[in-house]
């Protein structure tokens, strides 16, 4: 799909790797007429500032992690307006899958050629995701990580030792189509791209245009089957085994469990059981950066 794009709206979040979005907000100010950019001051107002601007910007340019991306892409999905993303955050788990990076002068020559992806949009009660969900142990990650006192890398990794040591499982009941799971489980992940971030890639096979929602269910495992799993993540070559099943589906789907942690696109939340699926397929419009892994 190709359109003609032309008013550009950076959204800084200035809290995710900062550093960078400085350096971007200098770069920005010295940018051609057609493009601006404001800064988030909240949670939550990166919503409040594309709705005030929808009707003067084609493209909104999510500057900052997943979250950000989350934030910017539930307003836009269903729109004619464009998302693209300037990664600053930690995983970036979205913005690696769709091609994007920090080079600002990339950016804007995709930008400029204007060709887009129709992307799905996952919602879960009512709540979006772009990217990848889940609940038991990664939600538990995310909890945690949410509430340490650093980011990057290293901090994550910390949070998924803490958490695998504490023997983090939930109960659930899975419902799809004609079929249903009740078991315990190490995890559970809801997939429109392949990885969490970091190029850890749960769901290798899952591609954000097909319509189709890759779910993972991950059983407990002991230790030494919990380092070749994690070693595969990052090798790209998780494959189904008596630990991992995959589930490709176009929805809806029905869990309900008494655990109330859930991530979603990275960020921790509660959600009260049952928890009700829907993937919209092709709802969300994406800058095609000719890089996209899939």
């Amino acid at each position: 799909m190709t359109t003609s794009l032309k008013k550009v709206l950076f959204i800084l979040n200035p809290k995710a790797g900062s550093r960078k979005a400085i350096q971007l907000k200098k770069q920005l100010i010295d940018a051609g007429s057609n493009i601006d950019f404001r800064l988030t001051a909240f949670p939550g107002h990166s919503k409040q500032i594309i709705l005030e601007e929808m009707e003067h910007y084609d493209v909104f340019v999510a500057v900052g992690g997943d979250g950000t991306v989350n934030e910017v892409a539930s307003v836009l999905a269903g729109k004619e307006k464009a998302l693209a993303v300037f990664p600053t955050g930690s995983g970036n788990g979205f913005a690696r899958e769709f091609g994007f990076s920090n080079n600002l002068e990339q950016l804007l020559a995709a930008i400029e050629r204007g060709k887009l992806h129709s992307a799905d949009v996952c919602y879960l009660n009512g709540h979006s995701s772009v990217h990848m969900s889940g609940l038991g142990y990664d939600a538990a990650v995310a909890h945690d990580f949410a509430h340490s006192k650093g980011r990057g890398f290293w901090n994550y990794l910390l949070s998924t030792i803490r958490i695998y040591f504490a023997k983090h499982t939930i109960e659930a009941n899975i419902q799809w189509e004609d079929q249903t799971i009740k078991d315990r489980f190490f995890m559970i992940n809801l997939a429109t791209i392949a990885q969490f971030g970091y190029g850890a890639k749960i769901a290798p096979m899952a591609n954000p245009t097909d319509g189709l929602l890759t779910m993972v269910l991950v059983k407990p495992m002991p230790l030494i089957h919990f380092l070749g799993f994690s070693a595969r993540l990052f090798l790209g070559t998780l494959k189904p085994n008596h630990y991992v099943r995959y589930i490709s589906t176009a929805g809806p789907i029905t869990i309900q469990t008494s655990n109330k942690q859930v991530h979603i696109d990275g960020d921790p939340v509660f959600l009260k059981s049952p928890i009700k699926i829907e993937v919209h397929r092709g709802t969300l419009k994406v800058v095609d950066t000719k890089l996209s892994k899939f």
